[in-house]
């Protein structure tokens, strides 16, 4: 899709990536509402408030420290992934590795899912990364079927399905989840 371009955030962004999250990423998911994708980003994730979490996306993107690429169509955000230095993460599973990149989240606007805004992202992500330095992308959806009502409340981690048609492989198989690797 030509019409989408893709992003690394930046401190220009922040008024537009907080509008993203205010209004449009959870418009249909209000349990999401509150993440504003600061859940491996804080020991303390599940006592944090709404407010709490957009104060800290807020400050992260004004100091440039954020880790996030964001897609935009027809100038507005439509799309969100938080691809980062798995090392500078918590609660991902595995050791932390300085050499090895996380893909943890992918929001996409719900009027423009089911168009490639994710697999983009993820092909943007892999280029971060390398940029970065790493040496190994990972990432970690979810096992099994996933019950068609439930799919976007379960998916924000990646279909595993576009991690294998992006060239990762399963490299280790949990009772809900896996964790998919590929080298950069």
């Amino acid at each position: 899709m030509s019409d989408v371009t893709l992003r690394t955030i930046t401190p220009d962004q922040h008024d537009a990536v907080m509008h993203y999250f205010d209004l449009v990423a959870y418009a249909d998911n209000p349990n999401w509402a509150r993440c504003f994708c600061m859940e491996r980003l804080v020991d303390d994730y599940e006592d944090r408030t709404r407010e709490q979490n957009r104060a800290s996306r807020s400050e992260l993107i004004r100091s440039a420290k954020a880790n996030g690429l964001v897609a935009y169509r027809l100038g507005r955000v439509v799309g969100w992934c938080h691809a980062a230095p798995k090392d500078g993460l918590r609660s991902v599973p595995g050791p932390a590795d300085p050499t090895a990149g996380a893909i943890v989240c992918f929001v996409v606007a719900p009027d423009q899912r089911r168009q490639g805004i994710a697999t983009q992202l993820l092909d943007y992500a892999l280029e971060h990364l390398r940029s970065r330095g790493m040496k190994t992308a990972e990432a970690y959806p979810w096992l099994g079927e996933v019950d068609p009502a439930r799919w976007v409340w379960s998916q924000y981690v990646g279909p595993l399905s576009m991690y294998v048609k992006a060239g990762f492989e399963i490299a280790e198989k949990h009772d809900a989840f896996c964790i998919v690797r590929r080298k950069l």
